[in-house]
């Protein structure tokens, strides 16, 4: 029993410790803008239901610049997360696309896309944005939360049959469970690219 007891004491104190140099690591993170975004016109377009899609945007916002703008439902989801769940899983089944506000990308040479992932697949307002425009000469850089898992090459694969863009860069995936620290975890991903 006292040998379960050290082993165990021992795993937390590991695990508080890569927890601990991990966070230290993204505290220390600088930014570095990349090549691709050099003197480019950058918007910034974001669907977002329960905000921390909102807050990622903003905060990529506040490091890339450029503009900034929320995709905007004709007709909204009920605000009850149980009502809504059902309604989306219906319109995914379907291959729905809800209708939005209109959004001119024409100006920009680099497009954020940012939203939650539903049901394994990008949200439904997303979708109906990548239809309703031309990214035949963007470059689309995608963003993502989720709460659970997503196949991250499917979502890929969707970005790329949904646009035509010139370049889809590696998206970036942000759990809602565990967002904190979004400033860093948005620079650590930019850094990358």
């Amino acid at each position: 029993m006292r040998f379960l007891s050290i082993i165990l004491c021992f795993i937390f104190i590991l695990i508080a410790g890569i927890v601990v140099f991990k966070i230290t690591e993204l505290k220390n993170i600088e930014y570095k803008k990349p090549e691709i975004l050099s003197n480019k016109r950058i918007l910034i377009v974001y669907y977002s239901n329960g905000g921390n899609t909102k807050s990622v945007g903003e905060k990529l916002h506040s490091i890339t610049g450029g503009d900034i703008k929320e995709i905007e439902l004709i007709e909204k989801y009920p605000k009850n997360a149980f009502k809504m769940s059902k309604i989306v899983r219906n319109q995914i089944k379907e291959d729905f696309v809800p209708q939005i506000k209109h959004i001119d990308i024409s100006d920009y040479d680099i497009i954020f896309t940012g939203s939650p992932i539903w049901n394994l697949s990008i949200s439904l307002p997303l979708k109906a944005f990548l239809k309703s425009n031309n990214f035949e000469n963007k470059i689309l850089i995608p963003f993502f939360t989720c709460s659970g898992g997503v196949n991250k090459n499917e979502v890929a694969n969707q970005l790329e049959n949904l646009t035509g863009a010139k370049k889809v860069i590696n998206p970036l995936f942000m759990f809602e469970n565990g967002i904190f620290l979004v400033k860093e975890q948005i620079i650590k991903w930019l850094n990358t690219i």
